[in-house]
């Protein structure tokens, strides 16, 4: 038996829950009309948009051959700790400490991507983060430590 194209599948299956619980979820708030949108219009809409476009990417997969999905450890959890790591530490550290660490964590699944790169890049996503959500935004966030 020859494999199916599991990459797409499962992406796309996964674009369909993702959609339909957005779509279903936004039922509890007041929809409207198109005149007069109410708050959950947008997030219903959007929802239901993702999972015809899950349903796109998922069933021409089952017809298609693929090679079968090989999970790497390493990058699983790097990525997903980095996300534990910024959840623990965004009100002790502050938001830019943070987000750089979650940062040099993340990168280290990506064995190709030097130290000086990741510090680079740490720098840049910390800052663009502040600028987005901490001045854009105007969102109530520690910055540093000593700004808790």
């Amino acid at each position: 038996m020859k494999s199916k194209d599991m990459h797409d599948i499962v992406g796309g299956l996964a674009l369909v829950a993702l959609g339909g619980f957005a779509a279903i979820y936004a039922q509890r708030y007041e929809f409207g009309d198109l005149n007069r949108m109410g708050p959950g219009y947008f997030p219903v809409a959007l929802g239901i948009i993702l999972a015809l476009l899950g349903l796109m990417i998922a069933l021409p997969a089952f017809k298609r051959h693929g090679e079968p999905i090989a999970v790497k450890w390493k990058t699983l959890v790097l990525v997903l700790g980095s996300i534990v790591a910024f959840a623990l530490t965004l009100k002790v550290i502050g938001l830019i400490l943070a987000t750089a660490l979650a940062v040099v964590i993340s990168s280290m699944a990506d064995n190709d991507t030097s130290w000086k790169g990741r510090i680079l890049l740490a720098v840049g996503v910390s800052a663009l983060t502040y600028l987005v959500f901490g001045f854009a935004l105007g969102m109530v966030l520690p910055a540093w430590p000593w700004s808790a």
